[in-house]
């Protein structure tokens, strides 16, 4: 051993010489955890959070493949675009040999800053309006069926936005069959 490692042996020994009560070990007393309540807290939280977003209607559709948003009150339907899809044997000329791919429309809608709200209308619920719409014409509803309704979004443009801009821009999204301002759905010229 080296000189320094004895002088240290030495002034080790003698500080354990000096200490007069050591306490014996014991087990450590358990406390109780409050990570649990603190999980509980957050994800009550993030639940209240996600609920108000969605209660709200401030989800956003362009993350999710539904892409559909439930109606808002404030809206009447003739401050409506109705943007038809392409179906299959359509007869509209932009609709041959294109298929409507819903997701890249919806993204297209929702890239548009003219744009406040986007709701997607399948084939069934555009045949369950189309009957509430003509109840008492009975020819029209044992003529038309399921089969023969489109797909639609349904467009609500922001206060000031240009309508004829916005639908000229729609008719030329591949895919789409027919855009309908809801304004005056009657005219083919400009409202």
């Amino acid at each position: 051993m080296t000189a320094t490692e004895n002088r240290l042996r030495e002034s080790l020994s003698a500080a354990a010489a000096t200490a007069v009560d050591v306490r014996p070990l014991t087990l450590p007393v358990r406390r109780r955890l409050r990570i649990p309540m603190l999980l509980v807290a957050a994800t009550v939280t993030m639940a209240a959070v996600g609920a108000g977003f969605v209660w709200a209607g401030q989800l956003d559709p362009r993350t999710t493949t539904a892409v559909q948003a439930p109606p808002t009150p404030r809206f009447q339907p003739q401050m409506l675009i109705s943007v038809f899809l392409c179906k299959e044997h359509d007869p509209f000329p932009q609709c041959k040999g294109s298929k409507a791919d819903k997701v890249k429309i919806a993204e297209a809608l929702w890239s548009r800053p003219d744009v406040e709200w986007l709701s997607y209308e399948s084939a069934a619920k555009s045949y369950k309006n189309f009957r509430e719409q003509n109840k008492d014409n009975s020819v029209v509803l044992t003529t038309i069926k399921v089969k023969d309704m489109p797909e639609a979004f349904r467009v609500v443009p922001e206060q000031d936005a240009d309508w004829n801009a916005i639908i000229a821009d729609l008719k030329t999204l591949p895919g789409v069959s027919n855009v309908i301002d809801q304004r005056c759905p009657g005219l083919a010229e400009k409202c």
